[in-house]
């Protein structure tokens, strides 16, 4: 696998709930950091247990994708048993495409119910780094349910001992070092600063607005998974008591799908009659920077959580749109932004109805804070910055042989 003038990398794969060439955060996130890796010169191959379609992102030409047939997994508590069979059907077929092809390294996701990666690894002599960005089975087991929560928690465990971990944030490097990694640097995720241009997108911008009924709107924009935690029927709870204050008519657009889509429609049809919502629900990611250009405000309306980890995409394309961003203030979210954004108490309506209301009546104060935020993402968020930290990481320490 190795290619000439190169170095070359496995990137596993082993969640089946992340499709490659899907729309969601979670598949956005692979494909843009495989894709900027190729741009770079590393000659990729991703292996992945679900594949949706093809890559579209600058750079897929350079990426092999390479199915690993595990089989139909359920989902939900009745597909765990499947899901830990599948997780190890799916080490054991990448381990025989890697003990031939020896790349120079594995870079492997940290993924539900699979622990098998390290000893996979140390048996080839390959050099491997884990990709954390979420504490898995903790997730699974607050928000969805998680019957196999032994079996969980001890395949995470197994997965990062002695692992060499890349997190996305400092919350997740030191649960990584917590339990197990010997070694845990920060990269936080980023955006296709040239995809996301504002420039480019100013005619799709009209085009949509009028598609959608929001001419002469302030259109206020969330674009993600519908989470439980992402608090989008909060954002409409404050987008309405905005409109009851403010003198310009607001518009509301939410692009994603998720487990929280059912809450949200009902949150949308409580909002007053002034307000125009659209749900345009999950749209091909290369149609996403057209509806981020539709907006004119971005948030991220993250509930309260002791615990906050996550690096969020939807900050960091926004930002790469030229939208001001209004955010729940967590320090991942804080360090991302920069002085680029609006910070809000999270969970506080009144706070973030405040928010939305000066932004909407402050069209200087929304171009001065978007063009901030679009150099901002340019200078530090771009997918090649991420990358050459991801590679210099992978290079210092998999070079000598170190698996685990």
């Amino acid at each position: 696998m190795s290619s000439p003038g190169g170095p070359s990398v496995a990137y596993l794969l082993a969640d089946p709930g992340i499709p490659v060439g899907g729309t969601k955060g979670a598949s956005v996130h692979v494909e843009s950091l495989c894709c900027a890796m190729a741009r770079s010169g590393v000659r990729v191959r991703l292996y992945a247990a679900r594949v949706a379609g093809p890559l579209r992102s600058r750079g897929a030409e350079g990426v092999d994708v390479v199915p690993v047939d595990v089989g139909e997994v359920r989902s939900g508590s009745a597909g765990e048993p499947g899901r830990i069979l599948a997780a190890g059907r799916f080490f054991e077929l990448a381990g025989e495409h890697l003990s031939s092809e020896r790349p120079d390294w594995v870079h492997e996701r940290l993924t539900l119910f699979a622990g098998q990666g390290g000893d996979m690894c140390a048996s080839l002599g390959l050099g491997r780094v884990v990709e954390v960005n979420a504490p898995v089975a903790a997730e699974r087991s607050r928000h969805f349910g998680l019957l196999s929560d032994t079996a969980a928690r001890e395949a995470e465990r197994s997965a990062l001992t002695g692992a060499r971990v890349l997190a996305v944030s400092p919350p997740l490097a030191r649960w990584a070092i917590a339990n197990g990694a010997s070694e845990a640097a920060v990269v936080p995720n980023g955006a296709d600063t040239s995809a996301f241009t504002p420039a480019a997108w100013s005619g799709r911008r009209a085009e949509l607005r009028r598609r959608l009924g929001l001419e002469g709107r302030v259109v206020v924009g969330f674009a993600g998974s519908l989470k439980p935690w992402h608090g989008v029927s909060l954002l409409m709870q404050a987008v309405a008591d905005a409109a009851a204050t403010g003198k310009r008519p607001l518009g509301l657009l939410v692009v994603g799908d998720g487990p929280g889509r059912g809450d949200a429609e009902a949150a949308s049809g409580l909002l007053p009659r002034s307000v125009r919502a659209v749900l345009a629900g999950a749209v091909p990611f290369a149609e996403v920077p057209g509806y981020l250009a539709a907006t004119d405000v971005s948030v991220a309306p993250y509930l309260p959580s002791d615990e906050f980890y996550f690096s969020p995409l939807k900050v960091a394309e926004a930002m790469a749109a030229g939208r001001p961003v209004i955010a729940s203030d967590f320090p991942p979210v804080r360090e991302l932004l920069g002085d680029t954004g609006v910070l809000v108490e999270p969970g506080d309506r009144s706070c973030l109805a405040n928010a939305v209301a000066d932004l909407a009546a402050d069209p200087r104060r929304r171009t001065e804070l978007g063009g901030r935020a679009r150099t901002r993402a340019v200078e530090h968020l771009d997918w090649s910055a991420v990358s050459r930290r991801t590679l210099d990481f992978a290079a210092a320490g998999t070079g000598a042989g170190s698996n685990r």
